[in-house]
């Protein structure tokens, strides 16, 4: 199952918010890092202590024909149980007009027979090279957003850009950082007229450890910001699930073979 994270002008912490819910994912995950103005997870949450061709190394199987099977090589654990793992993103922005989006999309879309999820962090909408295909490709589609009349605003333009453009109508969530301040997630699903999906606080300690590679501390997994997280998860793979099976083709119809004496099908 894929899930498009994607922000508009002035939204905060996609990438970091996209780490949260990945390390807070109820089943086995990948984090993609399309953002095609580079990734930052190894030089944060990473610390530089990894390094990876990721995305710029599948960019180049994928001119060899060998894509999805050079995939699984490109992940990085981003836990010890390897439950959420990373493909690291774009380290020289350049690079981002070198990706076949289109390809890339169809086999993040069916990772392991959809066994994992993908949640793809796409950056922001009408950058350069923006990963269109991704976006059209998804069960679910989450616009990042602040909590700010200026944050609202472009959000509103976004949705609309999502919907016209992209044919997602119906399958846009957002996601609210920093609820409260100074708008409530009623008052903001209200004003844009999607599902709000949930919220993250701004919980800078915990967020600094995502984004800068600060050391966690043994009080890390209960930090307001991943507490958040966890339920957010849930409630996005629930809306992404839903979604996706409307998606899902009608089932063949029963064959008369199948159908046994007294009407019961044979199972």
């Amino acid at each position: 199952m894929l899930i498009a994270l994607c922000s508009a002008k002035g939204a905060p912490g996609v990438t970091t918010s996209g780490l949260a819910l990945a390390l807070s994912w109820p089943r086995p995950v990948v984090l993609a890092e399309l953002d095609p103005a580079g990734g930052d997870v190894l030089a944060g949450y990473g610390r530089g202590e990894f390094s990876a061709g990721g995305l710029a190394d599948l960019a180049l199987a994928a001119r060899r024909g060998g894509l999805a099977r050079h995939l699984d090589s490109q992940l990085l654990r981003l836990d010890p149980e390897g439950r959420a793992r990373l493909l690291p993103g774009l380290a020289d922005p350049a690079g981002a007009r070198h990706v076949d989006w289109d390809r890339l999309a169809a086999t993040l879309a069916s990772v392991e027979d959809g066994a994992v999820d993908v949640i793809a962090d796409c950056g922001r909408l009408r950058a350069e090279h923006f990963p269109a295909s991704v976006v059209r490709r998804a069960a679910a589609v989450v616009l990042v957003t602040g909590s700010t009349l200026r944050a609202v605003r472009a959000a509103t333009q976004a949705i609309a850009e999502l919907r016209g453009g992209n044919g997602h109508v119906g399958m846009v969530a957002t996601l609210v950082v920093g609820p409260g301040e100074p708008y409530g997630e009623r008052e903001i699903g209200e004003a844009l007229g999607i599902q709000v999906i949930g919220s993250l606080p701004r919980d800078a300690k915990a967020a600094s450890v995502l984004s800068d590679g600060v050391p966690a501390g043994r009080l890390f997994a209960q930090s307001a910001l991943l507490r958040a997280a966890r339920t957010v998860a849930t409630r996005l793979v629930e809306f992404a699930a839903a979604h996706e099976s409307r998606l899902a083709p009608p089932p063949a119809p029963v064959p008369a073979s199948a159908t046994a004496i007294g009407g019961s099908r044979v199972r």
